[in-house]
């Protein structure tokens, strides 16, 4: 199979469970296949086409066919899981149940943000009351090497002393995002990160590291401070998707708390 496609399979399985194949509907209007007199809907293979062209496919023959064959691969196994009984043990009710009730909340909460979109003037000021609020603020030029233990950690910590490279063991050793960029994590203000990580960053001097590694939910963390300045403002255009999904987030926090305060909840 074309390479092209090696990413298709899980775009196939979130949307495979928005449209179980197992429908009650035995002869639809079009179908691309039908397994054991089940059909597969025409909907179903173009459902999937758009999610892969929203990840970087073409939409060609080649994709088609190979969606095609994976959806009449999954209804088969589908099937036979059905006929030994593996969708009634309680373990799978509590997982199908799991996933039924995370599809719709996502499903939900789509459904909220269309019908509530942010709009321009909305990110326009949020932009504006950013750059008030942060006028006065220095940035720091921060990299980064997160481990999953303390003496990792420490061990990192040690060779750095010693004068191996921070850009080198990042690339190698960091879990954290940032190792594709050899640690450097770019401008920062100190509310735009964790307190445990700010609180050392604001006292470090160009060039220095942390003396300790610092412990967050993402692992341990040294810092190496790079540089610092006065905060210098980003453009609109550059901060705008930024700022989009924050708001998006702050917006879906808000539509959860409204429901749940008007939700009666026993504990």
């Amino acid at each position: 199979m074309n390479r092209r496609l090696s990413n298709f399979l899980v775009s196939l399985l979130i949307v495979g469970l928005a449209s179980p194949l197992a429908s009650a509907q035995t002869k639809p209007a079009s179908a691309v296949a039908t397994v054991n007199g089940v059909a597969i809907p025409q909907a179903l293979l173009d459902q999937n086409v758009r999610v892969n062209i929203a990840q970087g496919q073409r939409d060609t023959p080649e994709l088609r066919q190979a969606i095609r064959d994976e959806l009449v691969n999954r209804e088969v196994l589908a099937q036979e899981s059905a006929r030994l009984g593996l969708d009634k043990t309680a373990d799978a009710q509590t997982q199908w149940a799991q996933v039924r009730q995370t599809f719709m909340v996502e499903i939900l909460l789509n459904d909220y943000a269309r019908r509530n979109p942010i709009t321009e003037d909305a990110l326009k000021a949020e932009f504006d009351r950013q750059i008030v609020a942060m006028k006065d603020e220095q940035q720091y030029r921060v990299s980064l090497i997160v481990t999953a233990t303390e003496p990792e950690a420490k061990a990192i910590l040690a060779r750095l002393k010693k004068g191996e490279a921070f850009t080198k063991l990042a690339s190698e050793l960091s879990i954290d995002p940032s190792k594709k960029n050899a640690g450097e994590v770019g401008w920062v203000v100190a509310a735009q990160i964790l307190p445990a990580i700010s609180n050392v960053m604001v006292n470090l001097t160009k060039g220095s590291l942390s003396v300790a590694p610092i412990q967050t939910p993402a692992g341990w963390n040294i810092i190496k401070l790079e540089d610092k300045r006065a905060f210098v403002a980003p453009s609109y255009d550059l901060a705008k998707n930024d700022i989009r999904q924050m708001l998006l987030q702050k917006q879906r926090f808000d539509y959860v708390k409204t429901l749940r305060d008007k939700a009666k909840v026993v504990q």
